[in-house]
């Protein structure tokens, strides 16, 4: 709950307070018996004492005298109980006599829902306005009322239920409504319209006539999708005379949502927005702990410094236009605002908010249209060979890197051709906020884009730069009603280098480069003679893996799976292993990966499942009733009949029962949007086999994929415990990926347990069975039979 709560005010401060659009300053209060206790505080010291407030309304002026005690001329209280019950805002102003006309809830109104990340935050918290002054109303983008504030139920005479779900045309003229009804659509159709101001004449339920000025948005989903109308009634007031008609007017929409930054007492960056990192490239975890200095462009002098922190020291507060840097090197203006904010301790942090003026690039402007792709507006592959052609003749120093969509075709299948087209254009978009002065970028395939970046002689600066990079597309892609994640390989190699002669080997190269980052599922490669030797590695692993399939190079081993409830090993994990005759032992991360590209994956898949099963078949006989997990990815799906019949019969050959085998599948396969997977998993589950999300956490791990496939059990991979006990932020994100898939009526395998504090953490957590070195590592059959004959019990230590 304080988490929640304070996390909240933050947001307050940022966009309200630090604007100077509510108060001078802010007390997030709780309450404690008949006083009030300070928690945190913006734009004042945080009291001592706890606070005293006469009478019980929700929205309330403050006394003289408690204004008086907090240095303050006036203030106002405003009850959050409806979202936070027990907490209260006190809004403070210096000046004497002040109540915050209604000219500043409208700016607040305008502030908050006209911000589509502001207004996206809203909707979530909306009970929050219910103590509101400005009456608020929610309603669907056609006019259905959702949801409204104490304000305009009071105004109507209704309650919360007889306000839902009624019409907003029950309110109106009936000669009015056909206007209202066009402006709605308007406003879903033209975002540029802002806030629409209308004056018209409304019933009110005992039938007399009242004039009305409503100020009415549309909010919009991530993805810019109609999402609700938000409306305010900014005066109201009895009207005899005959209706004229309805006015309407418009008030364009604020400038979008600013960058922030929040720093401690000693100037060090504690938190930043998601606006600063597309602003100025650097991610949150690369500049936390630092001093803002690192933006600094060197534009600026000493003495302009110095006057921005006698501002801060003296006034709490600073406004200007700055000159900064980005990460990539690349000036930019922009409108700056600082202020100071309180914590709880009394010490001071500053948050500041930016918002960056925009330059026109010329270059890009006046480039001729036959070099443009029509779909990004970069340059094309054919004029982009043409320019690396002439960097290589100028013969200086530069890194030409290939950046590649991983599963640019899951867009297109899954969903359709359009959102793909939106895929690419959001990728060029951000990869051109992260270029340099005279960088080059180009479209030069379906799904890769190529760059060009002079000044690059070493690899750790051509790595540095790809980082840079792949950092632009961390932050997931909001369209199509969600969120889309796109994940991307780089590939480069330097000129001059070793063994470039001309432009189509140095691209030669990047390509190569690109396709071994692929093959060893990494991010980032250069060409070098390392990638020479793994490429030569691979095509052998190729050959011998097809040797070990077929003439029984290859071992499983297993390891046990702990029942919490019981604490008996109930099930095992089947695992493959390869040790070559010569090479020693391969890991299953590089011959998995040489068997899916060798074409062998299938007799892979195969081969572990019949020995899984023939393995299973022994341990019944030895008295082990157990459980048995196999892995299948989703290329061996593709060769299955849709009743899974193939993998049936082996089950049954082995005269096991189909219940008691696992299929161990990742959340990929259902990123295809294949239809025929969803009737094979049905197949296999109506025969009595169970499914399983592996490594749940490591993908794309859309929680709708729970809700909407048949899913039985969920392997939360082992990361998410590395740092447990002891990461509180990992504990909450753990806590509540187990309560959601709990309240789905699915069960959760959590791997990697390896150390007796974690096995104490996760016995106070809703998990069902436990696997990890702690238990037992894998092992062979043998070794298995004398574990399970001498194992008693796992018993998880008691929680300090």
């Amino acid at each position: 709950m304080e988490h929640g709560i304070t996390s909240w005010f933050s947001l307050w401060c940022i966009s309200q307070l630090v604007e100077q659009r509510l108060a001078d300053g802010v007390l997030l209060c709780q309450r404690h018996g008949r006083h009030w206790q300070p928690l945190l505080a913006a734009g004042v010291p945080l009291p001592d004492a706890p606070l005293s407030v006469a009478g019980k309304r929700p929205f309330q002026r403050l006394s003289y005298p408690l204004c008086r005690h907090l240095n303050m001329g006036s203030g106002q209280f405003l009850s959050l109980s409806a979202q936070y019950d027990g907490y209260a805002l006190f809004l403070l102003q210096r000046r004497r006599h002040v109540r915050l006309s209604k000219t500043a809830w409208l700016g607040f109104f305008a502030s908050v829902f006209t911000h589509a990340d502001r207004a996206q935050q809203a909707m979530s918290v909306l009970p929050l306005f219910e103590y509101f002054p400005l009456p608020l109303v929610r309603a669907t983008p056609d006019g259905v009322v959702e949801w409204t504030n104490r304000a305009v139920r009071r105004i109507a005479g209704k309650t919360a239920a007889n306000m839902a779900g009624r019409s907003l045309r029950e309110f109106s003229l009936g000669a009015d409504w056909p206007e209202t009804r066009r402006l709605y659509q308007r406003l879903a159709n033209e975002p540029e319209l802002g806030i629409a101001v209308m004056e018209k004449h409304y019933l009110h339920p005992k039938g007399h006539l009242l004039l009305g000025e409503t100020q009415l948005t549309l909010v919009r989903t991530a993805d810019n999708q109609p999402l609700c109308l938000m409306g305010t009634l900014a005066s109201l007031r009895p009207r005899a005379t005959a209706p004229q008609g309805m006015s309407l007017r418009f008030i364009p929409a604020p400038e979008q949502p600013e960058g922030v930054m929040i720093c401690d007492a000693s100037s060090r960056i504690e938190q930043v927005s998601p606006a600063f990192e597309r602003v100025t490239g650097y991610r949150a975890s690369d500049v936390q702990g630092s001093h803002p200095s690192l933006l600094r462009s060197g534009l600026h002098s000493r003495e302009f410094y110095r006057e921005m922190n006698r501002a801060l020291n003296e006034q709490g507060r600073w406004q200007g236009e700055v000159w900064n840097r980005r990460r990539c090197g690349q000036v930019y203006p922009e409108r700056l605002s600082i202020s100071s904010l309180y914590d709880q301790q009394g010490q001071a942090h500053f948050v500041a908010v930016f918002s960056e003026m925009k330059q026109p690039d010329a270059a890009e402007q006046n480039a001729p249209p036959e070099e443009k792709d029509t779909l990004t507006g970069l340059t094309n592959r054919a004029s982009f060979q043409q320019r690396l052609a002439r960097y290589c003749r100028l013969n200086e120093p530069f890194a030409l890197m290939i950046l590649d969509i991983n599963n640019f075709r899951m867009f297109n299948n899954a969903i359709n051709h359009r959102v793909g087209d939106r895929v690419l254009q959001e990728v060029a978009a951000r990869l051109r906020d992260r270029l340099r002065s005279g960088d080059d970028l180009a479209r030069i395939g379906s799904d890769e884009f190529a760059l060009l970046v002079p000044g690059i002689a070493h690899p750790r600066q051509a790595r540095i730069f790809g980082r840079h990079l792949l950092n632009a597309l961390a932050r997931p892609l909001a369209m199509a009603e969600q969120q889309l994640y796109v994940d991307a390989t780089i590939g480069g190699a330097l000129w001059p280098g070793l063994n470039e002669k001309d432009a189509e080997s140095l691209l030669q190269h990047a390509e190569q480069a690109l396709f071994g980052a692929k093959q060893k599922h990494e991010s980032l490669a250069l060409y070098d003679d390392e990638l020479n030797r793994s490429q030569s590695r691979r095509i052998r692993l190729q050959h011998d893996l097809t040797d070990a399939i077929r003439q029984g190079g290859l071992r499983l081993h297993y390891q046990p799976i702990v029942d919490t409830a019981s604490g008996r090993i109930t099930k095992l994990e089947a695992l493959v292993r390869w040790h070559h005759a010569e090479l020693g032992p391969i890991s299953p991360m590089e011959f998995v990966p040489v068997a899916e590209e060798c074409g062998m994956v299938q007799a892979l898949g195969d081969w572990v499942l019949n020995r899984a099963c023939a393995d299973l078949h022994r341990l019944k006989l030895a008295g082990q009733s157990l459980h048995m997990a196999i892995n299948r990815s989703s290329l061996e799906f593709q060769s299955l009949g849709l009743d899974g019949d193939e993998w049936l019969s082996i089950i049954e050959r082995h005269g096991l029962d189909p219940q008691q085998i696992i299929f161990e599948i990742t959340e990929s396969l259902f990123m295809q949007g294949n239809e025929h997977h969803l009737e094979r998993i049905d197949a296999l589950r109506k025969a009595g086999c169970r499914i399983v999300i592996d490594d749940f956490g490591t993908g794309f791990s859309a929680l709708n994929y729970l809700r909407a496939f048949p899913i039985d059990l969920v392997k939360i991979d082992k990361s998410f415990i590395d740092h447990l006990p002891g990461n509180h932020k990992d504990g909450l994100l753990l806590e509540g990926i187990l309560r959601i898939i709990g309240d789905l009526g699915m069960q959760v395998v959590i791997e990697g347990m390896e150390t007796p504090a974690q096995a104490a953490y996760l016995s106070t957590q809703p998990c069902h069975f436990l696997q990890g070195y702690l238990i037992a590592r894998p092992m062979p059959l043998r070794e298995l039979l004398i574990f399970l004959e001498t194992y008693a019990g796992h018993t998880i230590p008691a929680a300090d």
